[in-house]
């Protein structure tokens, strides 16, 4: 099979590597439908990442696909099943499996799709990937839902839900403030933010593109070098940029909520005084993808969430290289690959 390689920064290139095959019971292979870039990814493909001197290796962690083939103890899903894949490896079972938090998976670690970490599981820019326990880590898609605008729910669709809806429960008439920057998952947030938590949503960011997008789901659209609000519940920073990460440190009421899913690749200074002063509650780090993917696939179907809004472009297979490494990529890029036969 083919399988899309990080080579160096801006190089990319399609590899024949060998097809992966069921080697635990309780694997499934998928034949991606549709696959698209984390934020990250445009990060690793620019060579801002740590992961610069370590190509070539598979690249891509969120896709749709078909179940093609399963192992014995796969009891969920059948051969033809479409589903969404989570980016983590997570064996769904031990403790902080089963408290929700399968990006800390106590046996796999860090390890997922898309970089050389915690072992080889490839990438799902790869025309077949092994998912190992597949009956948690894989979500069946809604009958009828087009995959092609689901290519991210495994990873920064789903941290739409993650960043939002926990911070605002029991919080009368909520306002969260959402500062952009990294592509997608600011607009994710902003879907979710709107349109799930009914949350009175300011956007900030300096982005054209991604600012029409978020005045179409509905936000209040600010530009991100102008006044910023300081009574957000909620501020979620998707920008990968510390003067906006202090922004949004410092929008929140007393002991409100930042959710930062911008990775920072070197220390930041933080105002320190200023959040002991006001009581801010501050949390940095991956996404937990597989518990968030259900109740986001469930209000895509019935019409809440419009995560085809925020696709910026749908392209073939082929296009893969030529795209991700062009100044046009778009913030959220989807590739289509026909499928099994």
């Amino acid at each position: 099979m083919r399988a899309l390689m990080f080579v160096a920064p801006g190089q990319l290139r399609f590899d024949e590597v060998d097809d992966p095959t069921i080697v635990d019971p309780t694997d499934a292979l998928v034949r991606p439908l549709a696959a698209t870039t984390c934020d990250l990814d445009h990060h690793v493909i620019a060579g801002k990442t740590p992961f610069t001197g370590f190509g070539p290796f598979p690249l891509g962690h969120e896709c749709v696909g078909t179940v093609v083939e399963v192992g014995p103890d796969c009891t969920r899903y059948r051969v033809g099943d479409v589903v969404g894949v989570a980016w983590h490896i997570a064996c769904g079972t031990c403790a902080r499996c089963a408290a929700g938090l399968p990006a800390r998976c106590l046996l796999h670690r860090d390890a997922q799709y898309g970089l050389p970490v915690n072992g080889a599981w490839g990438g799902t820019f790869s025309e077949l990937i092994r998912v190992p326990y597949a009956d948690y880590n894989l979500a069946p898609l809604p009958a009828g839902a087009d995959p092609v605008h689901l290519a991210s729910i495994g990873d920064n669709l789903a941290l739409g839900w993650e960043t939002t809806m926990p911070r605002i429960q029991g919080v009368d008439e909520p306002r969260i403030g959402v500062f952009g920057g990294t592509g997608s998952i600011g607009l994710y947030v902003t879907d979710v933010a709107v349109h799930c938590a009914k949350a009175q949503t300011v956007y900030y960011d300096d982005d054209p593109a991604r600012m029409a997008v978020a005045e179409r789901l509905g936000a209040e659209v600010r530009d991100i070098d102008g006044r910023i609000a300081r009574d957000f519940h909620v501020a979620v920073d998707a920008s990968c940029d510390p003067e906006k990460l202090r922004k949004a440190l410092l929008s929140v009421v007393p002991e409100g909520w930042v959710n930062s899913v911008g990775i920072y690749f070197q220390d930041v200074e933080l105002p320190l005084l200023a959040l002991y002063q006001r009581g801010v509650n501050f949390h940095n780090g991956k996404g937990m993808a597989r518990p968030n993917m259900t109740p986001v696939l469930r209000h895509v179907a019935d019409g809440t969430l419009h995560p085809e809004l925020v696709t910026s472009g749908v392209y073939d297979w082929d296009q893969l290289p030529e795209v991700l490494t062009s100044p046009d990529a778009g913030h959220k890029p989807v590739f289509t690959l026909a499928p099994p036969a």
